[in-house]
């Protein structure tokens, strides 16, 4: 029973201690920095990464056979529309071209020849000179020479395109790859290769994947809206930055990954994006108008949930908040925090509830740091914390 008492005086004296503790916490005077939250109207968004591709790859193959005679451009370096790409030899194609406006001229020849026969023989037939089977069979010879001056011409012409064919041109506007075939080589038409692969730099697709959770709310507003905008910005470089359209959403979701594919339109005019390059996609649904922001690092979490300190009148108060989407350095409050307060963004591990404080600098919560920055650097959706 002694010892019982004893137990009991001490744990007086510790609580006693405790609280004595508290008290003395709570009238220390703790230094921090605030920030004031403010209202503005944010962008509301869905966070991916993607990748750029060019809007057209063409496999440029020759149409002929032939030894490859020159080449008229450099691997690697802009071509344009209509831009000779290779010389094929042409020497068996100018004979072709020859032989077949030799064989027109035979057949146009021998038809001028079989109609001034017809003409002689209509005199004739009339008085009954020649019977009506020679006659007949004259006209159809003209008619059979009318043929065969329609077949030469359709070989001299296909005889012409041909020739033309070795005069490898580039179908579009854009960069040529760097691998191609060399001069020397000969080509088969019976085993066709790809002489080199241009792909167009401007404008550019950029393909990226949302979640089927996003997605209802995405194909509403794009419905809605007929197209969303994007905020496009590359990976290895935030500050390369640029605007794009929502162009195609895919017609079905993944079975496998639940994601969908969505692929929008970007004016890549300076060249600065290039295909295959990754980006990080953020797509703007809609304004929410008067949202309340303010830093970022003025949320702390504990085992209640996330909350912040407010300054009131010199002292710090313990807040629970709810938060929403990133801005930059800046959050969206959706619950708990109002326009004006004053967050403590720096010396916070130092509080507690009704913490005297002395405010050594005093911030507002600033514009976004860029369109497409948010904390989460992995590129995944901010829709929820």
């Amino acid at each position: 029973m002694k010892l019982q008492y004893i137990l009991l005086g001490m744990a007086v004296l510790a609580g006693g201690a405790g609280c004595q503790r508290a008290l003395e916490q709570r009238e220390r005077i703790v230094p921090v920095r605030v920030a004031t939250a403010t209202r503005r109207d944010v962008p509301v968004y869905v966070d991916s990464l993607g990748v750029c591709t060019a809007y057209e790859t063409v496999n440029v193959i020759s149409q002929v056979s032939g030894k490859i005679a020159a080449m008229h451009f450099y691997p690697g370096h802009r071509v344009e529309r209509g831009q000779l790409l290779y010389s094929i030899d042409s020497r068996p194609y100018e004979a072709e071209v020859t032989r077949a406006r030799g064989q027109l001229q035979a057949a146009q020849a021998k038809l001028e020849i079989d109609r001034l026969q017809l003409e002689r023989s209509e005199e004739l037939q009339r008085n009954q000179y020649i019977s009506q089977q020679n006659f007949d069979n004259l006209a159809a010879m003209v008619l059979q020479d009318e043929g065969q001056v329609k077949v030469a011409m359709g070989n001299l012409q296909q005889a012409e395109v041909n020739l033309d064919f070795c005069r490898v041109q580039s179908p579009v506007s854009g960069i040529a790859g760097s691998d191609q075939i060399n001069v020397g080589n000969v080509l088969s038409t019976m085993n066709p290769v790809t002489l080199v692969r241009i792909q167009t730099m401007d404008p550019l697709y950029v393909d990226f994947t949302i979640s089927e959770n996003e997605f209802p709310e995405v194909y509403a507003r794009y419905k809605e809206r007929g197209s969303l905008d994007c905020e496009i910005s590359l990976v290895s470089d935030a500050n390369v930055q640029a605007k794009a359209r929502l162009e195609i959403i895919d017609n079905q979701i993944s079975p496998r990954s639940g994601n969908v594919k969505l692929r929008a339109l970007l004016a890549n005019g300076h060249g600065v994006f290039w295909p295959g390059e990754s980006v990080r996609v953020r797509l703007i649904l809609t304004t929410a108008k008067g949202a309340i922001l303010a830093p970022e690092v003025a949320v702390n979490v504990g085992q209640s949930g996330r909350h912040v300190f407010a300054v009131e009148n010199g002292y710090a108060e313990m807040r629970p908040v709810k938060v929403g989407q990133m801005h930059g350095s800046d959050v969206v409050f959706q619950d708990g925090v109002k326009d004006g307060d004053r967050l403590v963004i720096a010396g916070q591990f130092l509080l507690m509830p009704h913490t005297r404080v002395i405010v050594g600098l005093d911030e507002a919560a600033g514009p976004s740091q860029g369109p497409n920055a948010p904390a989460d650097q992995s590129g995944q959706s901010q829709n929820k914390h």
